[in-house]
């Protein structure tokens, strides 16, 4: 009879023993989920906040391009009083200089705002054969690719099927290959250019060399798909530059000393080429300002960050939005 009793005993133990390991994983599992959840609202609400700041950094940036007409007219002595450099950036977008800004929002994040020229670099839709070989000898590109470079990508552009000598249409083997036709019309995007025969990432992104050959630099950061082909000369890269067949990099310290105007110390009030004939330029193949502007906008809240990148075209001053990006990252 005690040993029965003892039985119960160990028996309800280890019945509230397994009630109570029950009840702590259930417990555990409601910490956990509520952890997770803090944390998934937690991340919510920074990433409201980081694209509320990228949002506003898009129109913060509109308002001072749309302040370029007054910016021109301000003297000097006028900018000792400009809040937060605001007049200054508007002129130095006047100029066709790039703005660089940081913002700090309280209680929200930061926001950094870059707003440069959209024709980064040469046309691709401009090009002539001359033009692009000018660029394929300077990325060091073997000259036995050239004529098949520039035919393919002139009759991926073209309207029609002629093909070119060295070039290729719908019908050819690799687009049969592939599944899809040439698109004769406009490049879209530098990154389109892969999807052309003998275009690849060596020519666009540049290679080490190797057994099989020399180095190529790479052409994609000398390119663009916006605006009338000239290159603006105030924001130019000295590779672009050195892309053109009558600039050698000796020949470069005159441009790169007159944007920084007459004191020669870069982000002051006196930067900008105020004309081309000043460098000794081309009219027909470079420029001071741009009718299409590149706003980047990026909005940081905690560890996540927003950037929404924008085309604007000016109409007078006033900016249109043309093309919008907007992405999320967890830093």
């Amino acid at each position: 009879m005690i040993h029965n009793n003892y039985n119960k005993k160990g028996g309800a133990l280890l019945i509230s023993l397994f009630i109570l390991i029950i009840l702590s994983i259930i417990v555990g599992s409601l910490a956990v989920e509520m952890s997770i959840e803090g944390m998934l609202q937690s991340n919510k609400k920074k990433k409201y906040k980081a694209e509320i700041l990228a949002q506003s950094g898009i129109d913060f940036a509109k308002a001072i391009i749309e302040k370029q007409d007054e910016a021109q007219e301000l003297e000097i002595n006028d900018m000792t009083e400009d809040k937060d450099d605001f007049m200054k950036n508007a002129l130095f977008l006047k100029r066709g200089l790039n703005v660089l800004l940081d913002l700090s929002v309280t209680n929200m994040g930061n926001i950094e705002i870059n707003i440069q020229t959209a024709e980064t670099g040469r046309n691709i839709n401009k090009l002539n054969r001359n033009q692009l070989i000018e660029i394929f000898e300077m990325a060091n590109i073997p000259s036995t690719e050239w004529n098949e470079l520039v035919d393919c990508l002139h009759d991926w552009i073209d309207p029609g099927d002629l093909h070119r000598l060295n070039g290729a249409e719908s019908d050819d083997q690799f687009y049969l290959d592939k599944g899809y036709r040439v698109k004769n019309s406009f490049v879209d995007s530098i990154e389109e250019l892969l999807l052309i025969k003998n275009w690849n990432n060596d020519i666009l992104y540049g290679r080490e060399a190797d057994e099989e050959g020399d180095a190529i630099f790479g052409i994609s950061d000398l390119l663009t798909v916006w605006g009338d082909g000239k290159v603006n000369l105030n924001t130019a890269s000295t590779n672009l530059l050195l892309s053109y067949a009558e600039y050698e990099e000796w020949e470069l310290s005159n441009i790169m000393q007159s944007r920084m105007g007459m004191d020669g110390i870069s982000n002051t009030i006196d930067d900008g080429i105020r004309s081309v004939e000043e460098v000794n330029a081309d009219p027909n193949k470079f420029k001071l300002q741009s009718d299409l502007l590149n706003i980047t906008s990026t909005g940081i809240s905690g560890n996540i960050e927003c950037e929404i990148k924008c085309i604007v075209k000016l109409e007078g001053t006033k900016p249109y939005i043309v093309y919008w990006d907007e992405e999320f990252k967890t830093k």
